[in-house]
């Protein structure tokens, strides 16, 4: 991965990290960053930007340098070409100062004054996680939001609104979580499948955000996609023969059934077995059944005999008592 900071980096610790990873060419980026300069500014704490290019943004990147020509505390990491929004958080991490992780879209999703909110309650919790009130939003995007709480649902997340990017998290939680691929979407779910504490509060939806946004129909087979495969590996990664065995189980039993009622027919019916579809199904639904079920069994092998020194939780603390 090829990485080009475009300012130099701040020396220097600071209280607050703020990574805004730039996927378009969005709004404005000196609104955008006026805005939150000014919301952080209120808190009374120190506090630097680490804006992530995905990819050759020549336009916002000479914005961003005209702002930090003029104001000190911005950096500018511009990456070769478009490798998604986890891997701009993770490369926004790795360059932070900070213990404090505050992470922005590159547009307003949420007011500037839930920032100092979100802040607040980050003092208590390892991930803060924004959700957008959209009771003022388009129907379209409520309904598009809704769909995607669904889908979420079904891998296990009980956040409202992952498409809100807007999170407060400590560094912490990075030491031991890596995003892949769109995950980032679903980052206070792995955060607490691992242990850290999360909370999620409802903050005020910005009024640029209310407009509507088309996306195309390859991000919602994306999003599909990442779902399924979250939902896998946050069940069955450490059990993987409950999920194959389930379903080589469900068809091997079907098939029996079947092979049960062609035996039937053919016993009191005096109903031929040659040429029968129902009997190439029942073959069918057995061999697949088999088949299926010895591939979740492999695959807990593998898990067993090669990852048996990854743990599978995470230890809070430990608490050392003397003996006397």
């Amino acid at each position: 991965m090829n990485i080009e900071t475009k300012l130099p980096a701040i020396e220097g610790a600071c209280d607050i990290s703020v990574i805004i990873p730039v996927m378009l060419q969005d709004d404005g980026a000196d609104a955008v960053w006026s805005a939150y300069r000014s919301a952080l500014e209120r808190t009374g704490r120190s506090f630097e930007f680490i804006y992530v290019l995905d990819g050759p943004h020549a336009t916002y990147a000479e914005a961003l340098e005209r702002l930090g020509g003029e104001k000190a505390g911005i950096r500018v990491i511009s990456l070769s070409r478009a490798f998604g929004e986890s891997a701009c958080i993770q490369e926004g991490v790795r360059h932070a100062r900070s213990d404090t992780l505050l992470i922005l879209p590159a547009h307003l999703q949420v007011t500037p004054e839930s920032i100092p909110v979100m802040l607040e309650a980050a003092r208590s919790f390892d991930v803060v996680a924004g959700a957008r009130d959209r009771r003022l939003d388009t129907a379209m995007s409520r309904w598009r939001g809704s769909i995607f709480n669904l889908a979420a649902s079904f891998a296990g997340s009980k956040f409202d609104d992952p498409g809100c990017t807007a999170r407060v998290i400590r560094r912490s939680v990075f030491d031991e979580l890596h995003l892949q691929s769109d995950q980032h979407f679903f980052l206070p779910l792995l955060a607490e499948r691992l242990g850290f504490s999360v909370k999620q509060i409802v903050l005020e939806q910005a009024d640029v955000d209310r407009r509507f946004r088309a996306h195309r129909p390859t991000d919602y087979v994306t999003r599909l996609m990442d779902i399924v495969g979250l939902a896998f590996m946050t069940r069955f990664m450490h059990k993987p023969f409950r999920f194959f065995g389930t379903i080589g189980a469900a068809l091997l039993a079907l098939g029996l059934i079947c092979g049960l009622y062609v035996v039937l027919e053919k016993s009191f019916g005096s109903v031929p077995l040659a040429d029968r579809p129902a009997l190439l199904l029942t073959v069918l639904l057995i061999v697949l059944g088999i088949q299926i079920a010895a591939v979740g069994l492999m695959a807990e092998i593998v898990i067993f005999t090669r990852y048996r020194s990854t743990p599978a939780y995470r230890i809070d603390r430990i608490v050392a008592q003397d003996d006397h």
